[in-house]
């Protein structure tokens, strides 16, 4: 059975099996049928992100927020597919439902997507768009065939077993229980590095922007990023957050790099985000990612 690492309200965090390590980066339910929220708790504020995520809506709907009106209304876009890939993203989003959702999402290594779907992760990045649109065959069937028994019966186990024999690449010896962006992304410049296709600098870049479908650069401030939220919640006890403390554990030069830095990534300061993040339901995902991965 997937072990439920960390809840933060009505979501939970979901670990992938061994052999599925190098394929899947977490995946994550939210199930709001419970909840009484208010419209305004029925937003849903993501980062940006250099994963892939597939999502399946067994209840409810969702938009995706396009953009806010100059009176501040949010301009919503159409339902979104019951079945739905979302491409590493540069800029943070948000989507809103109008009512009770039951939602499972899974967020792959964009360059393990590429593997199962075919599809270049340059073509995915800034992407919303039905799964069927960029997959197809076996991968495409293993996914629909999660709606033939509903959210019962743990939906992402029967995943794993649908993408176990599907997985041709690397298939690590022990779970990580609690990912990092980070190690994935030691990972990818130590596969660069032994490459045989060269070993300068700008060669070594090439390969990860080809694989990953974004710069190096750019990966590693989502790193120093996701430290940074991942330290400010294992911290968090109601009192202001020492910033500049904050700033240099997690490998800032100092602490205006890092409100440029999770600015760029969150759409917030470091001190309205950690508000947020302790006080508004919306915020949820940054709950528990922190709250999963902040004991590392």
């Amino acid at each position: 059975m997937p072990l439920p690492i960390s809840r933060a309200g009505s979501a939970r965090l979901l670990f992938p099996r061994a052999a599925l390590g190098a394929c899947i980066f977490v995946g994550m339910e939210r199930d709001t049928r419970a909840r009484a929220l208010t419209d305004d708790q029925r937003f849903n504020y993501f980062p940006a992100s250099p994963l892939a995520v597939v999502s399946w809506i067994f209840d409810g709907t969702i938009h995706m927020v396009e953009e806010r009106g100059t009176d501040g209304v949010p301009v919503l876009g159409p339902p979104l597919p019951r079945l739905f890939l979302t491409g590493p993203q540069r800029r943070p989003f948000a989507s809103w439902s109008p009512g009770p959702v039951q939602v499972l999402s899974v967020a792959f290594y964009p360059e393990a997507l590429a593997r199962l779907t075919g599809a270049g992760a340059d073509q995915l990045v800034d992407r919303v768009r039905p799964l069927e649109e960029v997959a197809s065959g076996l991968f495409l069937t293993a996914c629909r065939s999660l709606f033939d028994h509903g959210a019962d019966g743990e939906p992402f186990l029967r995943l794993e077993e649908g993408l176990e024999p599907l997985w041709s690449g690397p298939r690590p010896r022990d779970a990580r229980a609690a990912p990092l962006l980070g190690d994935w992304l030691r990972t990818l410049a130590a596969k660069a590095v032994l490459s045989r296709a060269g070993h300068g600098v700008r060669q070594i870049q090439r390969r990860i922007k080809i694989a990953t479908g974004q710069s190096q650069r750019d990966l590693q401030l989502f790193a120093r990023v996701e430290e940074a939220v991942v330290r400010a919640s294992a911290t968090r006890d109601g009192t202001p957050l020492d910033l500049a403390a904050l700033a240099g554990d997690a490998g800032f030069a100092d602490q205006s790099h890092m409100g440029r830095d999770i600015r760029r990534v969150t759409g917030l300061s470091p001190g309205r985000l950690d508000e947020r993040v302790a006080k508004d339901e919306a915020f949820w995902f940054y709950r528990l990612i922190g709250e999963s991965l902040g004991g590392r």
